[in-house]
């Protein structure tokens, strides 16, 4: 056990994201998202050091129309969070505007810090995308009620 300890502590050291190295401020802004239909996965880049961190996470990639071409990376136009389904969605800027990515999400209400409460109508508009190195989450403030509903997801903040 102590083994394993010692060797994780020498690898995020190693990474630059131990207690030596630089400490990701949490949460961070986020200045672009894009997506990639050939990765399944998600990209933010985050306003942070020298702007090289980023946070990835695995997304479904679908188009709704059939026989239509995939291409990575391109960036989001639009992101949206159903609190029915626990998932939000992104509209991709890609062939004819058809294409989405959607991962799973935990929908909140800020000050019950639980799913639980007030169900949030599907889909709504979501703002303010930030992630956190420190919890290695992403989320977004959702146009909601009163402005206290947020959706975050697991994500790897990592830098290039």
């Amino acid at each position: 056990m102590r083994r394993i300890i010692v060797g994780t502590c020498a690898a995020l050291v190693a990474l630059g994201i131990g207690w030596a190295g630089p400490a990701v401020a949490a949460p961070v802004p986020v200045t672009a998202l894009s997506c990639d239909g050939d990765t399944y996965k998600c990209t933010a880049n985050l306003r942070f050091g020298d702007n090289n961190w980023k946070a990835g996470w695995g997304a479904t990639i679908q188009h709704q129309a059939p026989r239509a071409a995939r291409r990575a990376p391109v960036p989001v136009t639009a992101l949206t969070c159903d609190g029915d389904t626990g998932k939000c969605t992104a509209t991709l800027q890609f062939g004819d505007g058809n294409w989405r990515a959607s991962w799973p999400a935990t929908i909140y209400h800020q000050s019950l810090r639980s799913a639980q409460g007030a169900r949030l109508a599907a889909p709504v508009p979501a703002n303010s995308l930030t992630c956190d190195g420190d919890t290695g989450r992403c989320s977004v403030n959702l146009q909601y009620g009163d402005g206290n509903w947020k959706a975050n997801w697991a994500a790897t903040i990592y830098h290039p």
